[in-house]
C-alpha cells in the first residue's frame, strides 16, 4: 500500500479552505455574539500593512434647547465629532513535521484529520493571544473604571468568591449598559466553584443544537488563560472577564493583507540521513480587537506585534466612553 505523505494531503486549493472552515467551526468564542465581523473591518484587514484604523462617530451630547417663539433667540448647534479606534494585525505561523502528523495521515480522510488537528491548535492560540490582549487593556490606566477587584490577599483564609452580589457590582461599573453584558470568560477553578454551588445551568441553542453553560443569564466560556495570581499570604486571585455583544471585532486577513503563502510544504531530502523529512508551514494574519480600546503602541518589529507588546498596558488607549467599552474585569478568590 502506498504511503500517504504531507505533500499528498496539503493540496492548497483543498487544504486551506478546509482548515479555515475548521478553525471557524471549532472556536466557541468566535461563534458567540461577543465577536462580530463587519465588511469595514474586513476591508481594513485585507489591506496592506498591519495597522487597522477604525474611525467612529462620538455620541451626541448636551441638553436639548427650550423652544420659544422669540425670533431674536438663536440656538447654537453642536458639532459632530469623530474618534479613532486602532488595532494591529496579529501575524503568526507554525510548522509541523510529518512525524507529528503521522497518525492523522493514517486516518480514513487524512485531509480532514490534518486540517482539524491544525485548526484545534489555532483555536487554542487565538484564545491564548486574546488573554494577552485582556491583560494589556486592563493594565491600561484608562480602563480603571472597568475593573472590580474584591479578592482578598489572604484568599485561603477569607476568600471572596464570584457570586450574584459581586456580579451585580461588576455590572454596575457600566451603569445602564451593564444590562448588555451577555457572556463571561472565567478560569476553570472559578467555573467548578460555581458548579459546586449549583449556579451553573445548561442551555441548548435551538439554532445550532450546541449545549452551553449559563451563569447569571450569561453564556460561560472557560479558559485557564484567565489570570491566576498568588495572594500575598495565601490562596490565589482569579480574574474573570464579562463581555457584551460585539465587544470584540474579528477579521481574517486575506488578499494583500494576508500572508503571501498561507500554506507551504518544506521538504528536506537529506534529513533523516537521506530518508527525507516534510514540514507543513501554516501562516495566518488576523484581527481580534477589543472595541473601544485602541492599540496605540508601536511594535518594535515591523513584522508584527508580540505577546509582550499586547500585554503591555501603555500600548493601549481607551477611546470610547468607559461605559460603552463592553468589557469588565472582575477579580475574586475563586
Amino acid at each position: 500500500m502506498a504511503t500517504t505523505r504531507l505533500s499528498d494531503v496539503i493540496y492548497g486549493p483543498l487544504f486551506l479552505p478546509t482548515t479555515i472552515q475548521r478553525i471557524a467551526q471549532l472556536s466557541r468564542i468566535r461563534n458567540s455574539p461577543i465577536v462580530t465581523a463587519d465588511a469595514e473591518i474586513q476591508r481594513f484587514a485585507n489591506g496592506p500593512g498591519d495597522l487597522v484604523q477604525m474611525p467612529f462617530w462620538n455620541d451626541l451630547t448636551g441638553n436639548s434647547n427650550v423652544s420659544t417663539d422669540d425670533p431674536a433667540q438663536n440656538a447654537t448647534p453642536h458639532k459632530l465629532t469623530q474618534g479613532q479606534d486602532m488595532a494591529r494585525k496579529i501575524r503568526r505561523n507554525n510548522g509541523w513535521q510529518s512525524a507529528n502528523l503521522v497518525a492523522s495521515m493514517l486516518a480514513e480522510d487524512p485531509l480532514d484529520a490534518v486540517a482539524t488537528l491544525i485548526a484545534e491548535y489555532w483555536v487554542r492560540e487565538e484564545q491564548r493571544i486574546m488573554g494577552q490582549q485582556m491583560a494589556g487593556i486592563f493594565a491600561s490606566s484608562g480602563m480603571a473604571g472597568n475593573k472590580l477587584d474584591v479578592a482578598s490577599e489572604d484568599g485561603a483564609v477569607t476568600p471572596v468568591m464570584l457570586d450574584a452580589e459581586v456580579a451585580a457590582n461588576a455590572y454596575a461599573l457600566l451603569g445602564e449598559y451593564g444590562q448588555t453584558l451577555s457572556a463571561v470568560l472565567m478560569h476553570s477553578r472559578v467555573f467548578y466553584n460555581l458548579r459546586a454551588a449549583r449556579a451553573i445551568e445548561k442551555f441548548k441553542d435551538p439554532a445550532t443544537g450546541l449545549d452551553f453553560d449559563m451563569w447569571d443569564d450569561k453564556v460561560v466560556y472557560v479558559s485557564d488563560q484567565c489570570p491566576r495570581v498568588a495572594g500575598s499570604t495565601s490562596g490565589f486571585k482569579y480574574t474573570s472577564y464579562l463581555f457584551g455583544n460585539g465587544a470584540l471585532a474579528y477579521a481574517e486577513a486575506t488578499g494583500g493583507g494576508g500572508p503571501k503563502k498561507p500554506v507551504e510544504i518544506d521538504s528536506v531530502a537529506s534529513a533523516g540521513n537521506g530518508e527525507g523529512v516534510e514540514t507543513v508551514w501554516y501562516r495566518r494574519h488576523w484581527v481580534m480587537h477589543p472595541r473601544g480600546v485602541a492599540f496605540t503602541g508601536t511594535p518594535a518589529s515591523a513584522s508584527g506585534v508580540t505577546d509582550t507588546e499586547l500585554a503591555t498596558g501603555t500600548n493601549w488607549t481607551r477611546v470610547y466612553d468607559p461605559k460603552t467599552v463592553r468589557i469588565v474585569a472582575v477579580t475574586t478568590n475563586g
